[in-house]
Formats: C-alpha cells, sequence, structure tokens
C-alpha cells in the first residue's frame, strides 16, 4: 500500500477555501476534462430530492446531490496518472494548473470515483479518490475499446455542506440553464482560447428531465486590446484587454481573469460600469501577472487596493487607472452617443456634489456615462481630502509657490461650495419634517441649533441658525433653550429681575460690534412650533407668541439690550393666518406666503411670524444664488457647455 505523500486531509481542511462549492466542483471537473484535450463533455447532474407538487408545479427547488462528468479526452494514461498522484506537481503547469484542484473535490464530496477507457492500451482503469487514497490501488482490466472516455462521478456530500438532522443544506439549485450560464462565465476565457486555435468544445449538461449545451455559438468573439503597467520598480508588465461592444440589447459582463478562467468580476475591485441601453458588452483582462497572483481556489488575486509590495507590484488602483483609459477609447469607438451619455452623467454629479466638480479625474470625465456614480464621486472625495491634507501639512511657511497659492484659493473655493450643498442637505430635511407634519418640537428645535448649549461664535457644522437669515450668523452669543436666568448671568446684564426668569427662549442671539464688551446689545427671540395639523392647532401656535412677548419682558429689563425681535417659525395653515389678521399682523412680502408682522408699542418690539414653508423658500432662494454661480462657474459646467 502506498498513501500520497501528503496529508490530504490537513489540505482540504486548511488549504481549500471554505467559501468552496458544487460550481467550483463542477468548474474543476470540466477544466480538467478540457486539458486533457477533450472535445465533448458531458454533465449528468442528479438530486435525491422529490418535492411535494401542488397542481403539477413543485413546491421547492431540487437541489444537486451527483455530479458524474464524462469526455472524450485523453485519460488517465501513466502520465497524467504519476501526476495525479503528486501534490502541486508541474506537469502542465504552462496551462495554468497549480496542482491542487483535485482537492476542491474532496472539500466538497467524499469520493470521486474515476474511470478510463483507454484505446491507445485497450484498458481500463478505474481508482477511488478520498482522504485515504491509496496510490497503488488502481485497477486496470484489458478491454476492447473504440474510443476514447474518461469519467469521474462524485458522491457523497460531506456534512459541511449537506446534514438534513441539523438543517444544513448548501447544495446548489438543480437549474441547467443557470448552471449552464455560470460554467460558460467561468470559462469562457479558456473556450475562447481554444476556439482561436480552432478547437471547438461542446459541453453538456444533463439531469432527469432536460438537457442543454454549450457550444462555440456560445462563445463571443473578442477583439484585443494590448497595454503595459509599469511597476514602481519599473518592470513592464503587459495585459491583454478582450472586448466586444456591441450595437444589440444584453447584458454587460466584465472579468479578472487568471490561467485562462474568470476570477472575479470588475466591479468586486472598485471598477463599476454599465452599458446604456440598446447596447451590450463583454471584458475580459488577462496578464500573466494575474497568472501569478491568483490564489490556489481562483476566485480571489493577492493584490493590495491601493499599496504595493516587493510580492505584489502592482495596485488595483492602478490597474483601473489603465483600464479606464483604455475602456473610454473602446467606449467611443463602439457607442456614438458616448458624450451625450457623459454630459448627463456629469449633470447629475455637479447638481449633487458641486464641491468635488474640479477633484473628478480626467479619465473618469471622458467615461462618466458608463462607470458607477458612486465611484466617481468616491475617487473626487478622496482626491480633495488629500488636496486639504497637502495644504495642512505646508502650512506654516514662509514663503509659498504660485502652484500652492492657487490650490490653496481653490481649496478655500470648494470648501465654501461644500458648505452650501451642505446647506441644500438641511433645507431638505426641513422639507421632510413639514411634508410629515413634524409634532415633535425638539426635533425640529435641533435641525436650527442643540438644545441646551451655547456659543459664542459660529463656524460652518455648528449650528443652522442660517435658516433664519445669513445675518444671524454674526452674533456673538447664542443659547439654545437655556433659561433666562443663565444667560442674564453669562452675559453679566444689570438690570431688575423678572417674573419669566426660568423660561428658556427656544434660540436667544445678541449680537454686539465688541462681543469682549457687551454694551448696547442687539437681541432676537425666536419661539418654534411644531409642524402638527391636529385640529384647532392654531391655538397652540398662537400661544408662541404670548411666549415670546414674556421673552421680550425679561429681557427689556435689562440695561445693555437697546434692541430685541422676536420671532415664532411654525406651520402657519389658514386658521392660524386668520387669527394673526384679526390680531393686527401685518402680511409682508416673501418668496413662497407672506410673513406676518406687528409692531408691539407697549414693548417697543416687533414679532414676526414665519411659515415654514416661507422659511424654506426664502433659505433656498438666497442658496440658489450660489449655487447658480458655482454650476456655471465650474469646470465641469464648461465640458458639459463643450459636449452640447
Amino acid at each position: 500500500m502506498s498513501h500520497m505523500s501528503t496529508n490530504i486531509s490537513r489540505i482540504v481542511n486548511e488549504d481549500v477555501s471554505n467559501r468552496i462549492n458544487q460550481y467550483d466542483v463542477l468548474y474543476e471537473a470540466i477544466i480538467n476534462s478540457i486539458h486533457a484535450n477533450a472535445t465533448e463533455i458531458i454533465c449528468e447532474l442528479s438530486s435525491f430530492d422529490n418535492p411535494t407538487k401542488v397542481d403539477g408545479e413543485e413546491l421547492s427547488p431540487k437541489r444537486l446531490d451527483t455530479i458524474k462528468v464524462s469526455d472524450n479526452g485523453d485519460g488517465l494514461h501513466d502520465e497524467n496518472y504519476n501526476s495525479f498522484c503528486e501534490y502541486r506537481t508541474g506537469y502542465k503547469k504552462e496551462m495554468g494548473c497549480k496542482g491542487v484542484g483535485r482537492f476542491v473535490f474532496l472539500k466538497v464530496y467524499k469520493t470521486v470515483k474515476f474511470k478510463s477507457e483507454l484505446t491507445e492500451l485497450n484498458e481500463e482503469r478505474q481508482f477511488a479518490f478520498d482522504v485515504n487514497f491509496d496510490t497503488e490501488n488502481i485497477q486496470k482490466k484489458p478491454k476492447d475499446i473504440k474510443q476514447n472516455k474518461s469519467t469521474i462521478e462524485l458522491i457523497g456530500l460531506n456534512e459541511s455542506y449537506y446534514n438534513k438532522e441539523k438543517h444544513v443544506d448548501r447544495r446548489i439549485v438543480l437549474d441547467l440553464e443557470s448552471i449552464k450560464e455560470r460554467v460558460l462565465i467561468n470559462l469562457v476565457p479558456s473556450l475562447f482560447f481554444y476556439h482561436s486555435k480552432g478547437v471547438d468544445i461542446k459541453i453538456i449538461f444533463k439531469d432527469s428531465e432536460y438537457e442543454t449545451s454549450i457550444t462555440e455559438k456560445d462563445i463571443p468573439r473578442f477583439d484585443k486590446k494590448e497595454f503595459t503597467i509599469i511597476s514602481k520598480e519599473g518592470k513592464k508588465h503587459l495585459f491583454n484587454l478582450y472586448h466586444k461592444i456591441e450595437n444589440a440589447p444584453g447584458t454587460f459582463k466584465a472579468y479578472h481573469c487568471a490561467n485562462n478562467r474568470t476570477v472575479c468580476e470588475f466591479s468586486e475591485k472598485d471598477f463599476r460600469m454599465s452599458m446604456p441601453y440598446g447596447y451590450s458588452g463583454f471584458l475580459l483582462l488577462v496578464s500573466k501577472f494575474f497568472d501569478a497572483h491568483v490564489n490556489n481556489d481562483r476566485n480571489d488575486f493577492d493584490i493590495f487596493p491601493v499599496k504595493t509590495d516587493l510580492f505584489s507590484t502592482i495596485s488595483w488602483e492602478m490597474i483601473n487607472n489603465h483600464l479606464l483609459s483604455i475602456i473610454s477609447e473602446l467606449v467611443k469607438e463602439g457607442i456614438p452617443e458616448t458624450q451625450k451619455i457623459n454630459s448627463a452623467k456629469l449633470k447629475e454629479i455637479q447638481s449633487e456634489r458641486p464641491y468635488l466638480t474640479n477633484y473628478i479625474d480626467e479619465n473618469d470625465i471622458e467615461m462618466a456615462g458608463f462607470i458607477d456614480k458612486k465611484q466617481i464621486i468616491d475617487k473626487a472625495k478622496r482626491r480633495f481630502d488629500n488636496a486639504k491634507e497637502n495644504i495642512i501639512s505646508n502650512s506654516g511657511k514662509e514663503k509659498y509657490s504660485d502652484e500652492e497659492l492657487n490650490e490653496a484659493i481653490q481649496l478655500t473655493q470648494n470648501e465654501l461650495v461644500s458648505y452650501i450643498f451642505d446647506r441644500v442637505q438641511v433645507i431638505e430635511r426641513l422639507k421632510t419634517m413639514l411634508d410629515d407634519k413634524e409634532k415633535v418640537e425638539s426635533v425640529i428645535h435641533n435641525l436650527f441649533m442643540q438644545k441646551h448649549t451655547e456659543d459664542n461664535y459660529y463656524c460652518i457644522g455648528k449650528n443652522n441658525l442660517w435658516l433664519l437669515d445669513d445675518r444671524f450668523t454674526s452674533y456673538s452669543y447664542a443659547a439654545s433653550d437655556k433659561r433666562i436666568k443663565d444667560i442674564v448671568s453669562t452675559l453679566q446684564l444689570e438690570g431688575d429681575e423678572s417674573d419669566y426668569e426660568k423660561d428658556r427662549p427656544d434660540l436667544a442671539l445678541f449680537f454686539s460690534h465688541s462681543p469682549d464688551n457687551p454694551v448696547s446689545l442687539k437681541s432676537v427671540l425666536v419661539e418654534i412650533k411644531p409642524f402638527t395639523d391636529l385640529n384647532k392647532s392654531d391655538r397652540k401656535k398662537f400661544q408662541g407668541i404670548q411666549q415670546l412677548k414674556d421673552y421680550v419682558e425679561a429681557f427689556k429689563e435689562k440695561e445693555n439690550i437697546n434692541e430685541i425681535w422676536a420671532f415664532l417659525i411654525t406651520d402657519v395653515d389658514e386658521k392660524l393666518a386668520d387669527r394673526l389678521k384679526k390680531d393686527d399682523y401685518t402680511p409682508l412680502f416673501s418668496t413662497k406666503n407672506p410673513i406676518y408682522h406687528r409692531f408691539y408699542k407697549e414693548l417697543g418690539i416687533s414679532i414676526y411670524v414665519v411659515g415654514a414653508e416661507t422659511l424654506i423658500s426664502d433659505a433656498e432662494s438666497r442658496n440658489k444664488i450660489f449655487l447658480d454661480i458655482i454650476r456655471k462657474q465650474s469646470r465641469l459646467a464648461d465640458i458639459i457647455d463643450n459636449i452640447e
């Protein structure tokens, strides 16, 4: 007895990925047949399931149990068998064989039976392969053979894949058309390679009821585009992009390949693209660099996203940048509407992320209509962040170059654009609150300024007081839901106490030309009421006016406050509007509905009632001025104008 000079069980458990499934088993069996020069391969797939039927329809699909693959290839002659018995053999290495594929079988199945009928020897050979494989336990017997035929039969699923008692079932659905499509995608590089040499391979799939096949008609007729990537060490690596883009309805498929097999989709390596309606495409990227860096399971590569090292000298970022440039030219040649499609996508990005328009990669602009929008934005965001880091790292220098100054100016401009865009998002959030009739006052309140906080200067991101008016961001002190008594203490305001010292204005803003010397302060007080549509809700909203008058009276007692304005923010419906008019409020012009105003002589103050719709409309109008300037002056605007 002679066992394989390696621990099969350990190889299967430690070296073969747990992600392996029956598809991988099928791929491996078929590629073995192809490497044995087979031209006809028959895959017989069986299920032991007997699902319940209702009106002739199965309630659950059958799942795959056994696999039997037969072919007319070379068979298990001595050289092939000796290679089979050697772990990591170098036999057929030029075909991409790693010498470990057969262990994939034992990851899923307990036993694999091989049988081969050889015309050259007029002999039948067979043996069983399992974790206790005996290399000498091969049975040979004379037989009159008319044509070579080899069969591999996989039986007995391992419990990690199927265990009925433990409710484990990782079997794939026995759907021949789906299986055929998966096999075609995985093996299309090999099938195309053999077809280009004049060898056509037919792969037949059978179950107990149906039969389908892959023939040479299913193999795309690719064109080839070569390009070179130079590693950081200066070494040139050749890549071949096999491509087929046509004006016909269909799908888009793009794969990185190794050893004449597809390994992963472009999208899995952060390169996402699609074809416009009415077009289809198929791309295969092939390279010896990929062959050297594919893992044993052939489902991933040992290549880093961005960084490189001595072993992996090219990153996916480098590969994707070259791909983008090459595919851009192919798309322009194959799709006349390319510029129009690009323009539409660029307009979307300009509208959604105007502050990133100057940081979009040139290649992304050329392919904007075909690659994933998020991919473009993410890359531009990284460039934007890198520019900020570069400016920060150069700060403090005694002298700056013109390039550094221009970069700093551009960055500052785009930071401002980012701020304007953030304001758009806040406005949209306020719109949602209004549409949803937001009843929780604190939710609305926190959008303007976080409750129970105070501040003595404004900067971007601190609060959204600009929603009221951009002038209000010039405050020297702002308090949100703070007691009047605490505000008075903080500002060191002198004067008589009021009955309302414990009241909490929603927002209290104070303005001074000299924040360090609070003399002749001006104040703005804001009360916010929920956007509810309950019956008689106007009464509750109108109470806000009395609250404002109480706040004003409290602050009027203080010597340093000379002027006070008060605002009530709520949803002004018809009932509230009528109540305001009856109370001598005058409607004033606004971009949406009126702002209602009344001057109270006895208090010497003005109170304004601003509807949420009006607040939103006015804020949008102010923002739109900035957005229009940004969009008209951006780099993308010039590109879009040129295209159109």
